[in-house]
């Protein structure tokens, strides 16, 4: 399976994975699976590092990084094309970035790893 994270299960696989599902743990430890995380996730992050809402025991850039490699995690940069779905997806969600992992997801045919209810309202496969 090929598994866009969401951001903040991709924090919780680094440092509380005691909060995924028993299905979750068992895609997370299955070999075959494949783990993204979306340049939008590195925004967030970054902005609420910027804020003090997240704290991380290394910069942005060195944390995201060493868990990355860690991992095995393919980066997926930001395509003009997941913005301008940004359009055609209806508002289920506050959440801008959300919304892009959403729109990223659909451009790159991942299911998106996530517990956010308002994200299982598009038409977009999640797993929990």
């Amino acid at each position: 399976m090929r598994l866009l994270l969401d951001t903040f299960p991709f924090v919780w696989l680094t440092s509380e994975p005691i909060r995924f599902t028993r299905t979750t743990t068992e895609l997370l430890s299955d070999d075959t699976t494949e783990l993204f995380l979306s340049d939008a996730s590195v925004i967030e992050l970054c902005l609420k590092y910027g804020d003090g809402s997240l704290k991380m025991p290394q910069s942005p850039r060195r944390w995201v990084e060493k868990q990355r490699k860690q991992w095995h995690i393919h980066m997926i940069s930001l395509r003009r094309e997941a913005a301008y779905r940004l359009s055609e997806l209806p508002y289920h969600h506050d959440d801008a970035i959300d919304r892009l992992l959403v729109a990223t997801a659909l451009d790159n045919d991942l299911s998106i790893l996530t517990s956010d209810e308002n994200i299982r309202k598009y038409p977009v496969t999640t797993v929990w």
